[in-house]
């Protein structure tokens, strides 16, 4: 059965709507939502979108089954004992230089970037000008880089608290925000989420919040960086910079307890953002679940140099 066949057959019993009243929220026809149940037609991109926008409102997002996720903590489980040092292993050049032009393209693009994966791997590298792309956009590739080689050779803290926090943010903010390294002092949005940021006057305090527990890990590792990423970016501390950043945190969470560095393709932003938003809400399950997926993406890297 098609996956909107599903969704439109738990949007109606879960709204008690008709079939007629839901054709008339999505401005179609009676006939043409009773041949999408029998699947004699499919909705076009546009429809599907709609009718996932309804079923997310009305029903939220499909629970995970626990044999799901304890498959995938068992894969990791598996690579993990197949890579045992992950800090020696990140000592190999071709490794570092992979992560790095991944990580960064990736965490960039995320943020609205428009340099190339080949464009960013010339600033990073090459330290090549490329032509009509922002000085900005240079700046951010090449810090970013900067600060992920420092973190694969240790030289940023291996505990995560205000002061390394700060220092992540001013490395990565170097030269392109005045405030790099600060907290805001104004208030701030996330554009598309419909969450309440703390005021500035209470940042410092929700950040001695998150730092005293954000080392304290219960529950399976992945998990646990799952919920202090969704709490991370709901205070949003930085007036720019928060997603790279709260990232990056996690990249020195999952080296530090023996995983690969978890890489989130900017192709994945919208299940990304959803998953994120959703552990901000209700529960982080699916972004626990989702950052699994992402270490996995991580030891693919390491697996193409130790065959």
């Amino acid at each position: 059965m098609e996956n909107y066949i599903k969704q439109i057959e738990q949007i109606l019993r879960k709204s008690k709507w008709s079939q007629e009243a839901f054709a008339k929220e999505l401005g179609v026809t009676f006939a043409t939502v009773n041949r999408w149940i029998n699947g004699h037609s499919k909705p076009h991109p546009g429809q599907l979108r709609q009718i996932d926008k309804f079923f997310k409102a009305i029903i939220g997002i499909e629970p995970l089954p626990a044999e799901k996720i304890a498959d995938i903590f068992g894969k990791i489980k598996n690579k993990k004992i197949r890579f045992k040092n992950i800090k020696k292993i990140l000592v190999n050049e071709k490794i570092v230089e992979d992560f790095l032009l991944e990580l960064t393209y990736n965490s960039d693009a995320i943020e609205g970037s428009t340099l190339t994966k080949k464009e960013t791997e010339a600033v990073i590298f090459d330290k090549a000008v490329i032509k009509n792309k922002k000085l900005i956009e240079h700046l951010e590739a090449s810090n970013h880089a900067v600060v992920l080689r420092d973190i694969f050779s240790a030289k940023f803290s291996q505990t995560i608290d205000e002061s390394l926090i700060k220092s992540l943010h001013k490395a990565l903010m170097q030269g392109i925000r005045e405030d790099a390294g600060q907290y805001a002092k104004y208030q701030r949005g996330i554009r598309g989420v419909d969450l309440v940021l703390p005021h500035p006057q209470d940042i410092p305090e929700e950040m001695k919040e998150f730092c005293s527990k954000v080392n304290q890990v219960k529950g399976h590792p992945i998990e646990h960086f799952a919920r202090m990423h969704a709490d991370f970016e709901s205070i949003h501390p930085f007036g720019d910079g928060n997603g790279r950043v709260g990232r990056l945190i996690m990249v020195i969470q999952m080296i530090e307890s023996g995983f690969a560095p978890c890489l989130i393709n900017v192709e994945q932003k919208a299940k990304y953002y959803e998953c994120l938003e959703y552990a901000q809400k209700k529960s982080s399950t699916h972004l626990a679940y989702f950052l699994a997926e992402t270490v996995l993406k991580g030891y693919e890297i390491i697996a193409k140099y130790n065959k």
